[in-house]
């Protein structure tokens, strides 16, 4: 099976759930992973755990993670390791000018120093000599070229902690991430998370997207600052994956009766899909949520991932193999009509 992690700040944490129920089922198996932001934090420590202990230190780096996100927003778990503690605070104030009025102020004004938590979050975490190993899934990771808005997507021994921060970085908060010259920042706006790529590559015909925000919101708009900024940012984190389910719904329309097709085609016609997302209880969530990191509400997703993934098994593995869960005329409708 192929995964793909979206995106979404410390909803990110509903997708350390479901990973860590999907952990725990002999059945599936994990070939290809992508991610973008803080999904591609979550797919490059479940390559690594996969790579170097299996599910178990999967599971376990997962969790070593988010619990230091935690830690480094102020909101250390009473569990938490002491060493840890000199994480305490590093992202808080830029997490409460997030939080408040990230309108107003510049990124220079919220982080004058210029400094990434987030580096300092994987320091003694991540281990990219993993990443590429025979025995654990590829790996790509999306950031976005600050400069065109194109993707770049990096592929197992390119993904270092560099990367990692570039697919990561709100520049709301942080300066942009120079690689190779050209600066980067966050993935989710261009390709949040890639797909295609892991069916063009050679990956499985079964392909899981785990969602971090809703489908639709039937409600109406909302009007005031706060909401605005908030929804637009929803809207504007979810419009690549729209675009890669329309992408992909119209090419197997086109290619559906083109039985004799091979290669890239074939797999494309091929693909069946499948999704993990939690429609109603994304929609109940407070305006901010996705910059809520304490320990608390990292709990609250990892456990509304743990009864979505476990409702999906239920309903839907058995069809592993065989045949599509989530049907992709509904996202793709508008890019198909005539």
């Amino acid at each position: 099976m192929s995964l793909g992690l979206q995106g979404g700040g410390s909803l990110g944490a509903f997708a350390w759930g479901v990973l860590d129920q999907l952990l725990d089922t002999p059945r599936l198996t994990f070939r290809m992973v992508s991610g973008a932001s803080a999904g591609a934090m979550n797919a490059a420590l479940l390559a690594q755990g996969l790579s170097t202990g299996g599910p178990a230190e999967a599971r376990r780096l997962l969790e070593a993670f988010w619990r230091r996100v935690a830690v480094a927003a102020g909101s250390p778990d009473t569990a938490a390791t002491p060493w840890l503690f000199p994480l305490v605070g590093l992202l808080a104030p830029m997490v409460n000018a997030m939080r408040s009025n990230a309108h107003v102020y510049s990124q220079p004004q919220i982080n004058p120093l210029g400094h990434n938590p987030l580096s300092r979050i994987l320091d003694g975490l991540l281990d990219p000599t993993a990443f590429g190993r025979p025995q654990g899934p590829t790996l790509f990771v999306a950031a976005t070229r600050a400069r065109t808005g194109e993707p770049r997507l990096f592929r197992d021994s390119e993904v270092t902690a560099q990367v990692l921060l570039a697919s990561a970085c709100l520049p709301q908060l942080f300066a942009s991430v120079d690689i190779d010259g050209e600066p980067y920042w966050d993935g989710g706006y261009s390709s949040n998370p890639p797909l295609r790529a892991m069916i063009e590559a050679g990956g499985p015909a079964d392909l899981l997207v785990v969602r971090t925000s809703p489908i639709e919101r039937p409600e109406p708009p909302p009007t005031d600052a706060a909401g605005l900024l908030d929804r637009t940012n929803e809207l504007s984190f979810g419009a690549a994956l729209r675009h890669e389910l329309r992408s992909l719904a119209f090419a197997q329309r086109v290619l559906a009766s083109q039985q004799k097709s091979r290669g890239v085609l074939a797999r494309l016609r091929d693909t069946r899909v499948h999704m993990i997302g939690a429609e109603e209880e994304f929609r109940a969530l407070k305006g901010g949520s996705r910059q809520d990191p304490s320990w608390a509400f990292l709990q609250d997703m990892r456990s509304l991932g743990h009864r979505a993934a476990e409702t999906w098994l239920t309903n839907n593995l058995a069809s592993v193999g065989a045949r599509s869960t989530f049907q992709l005329k509904e996202p793709a409708q508008p890019g198909l009509s005539a």
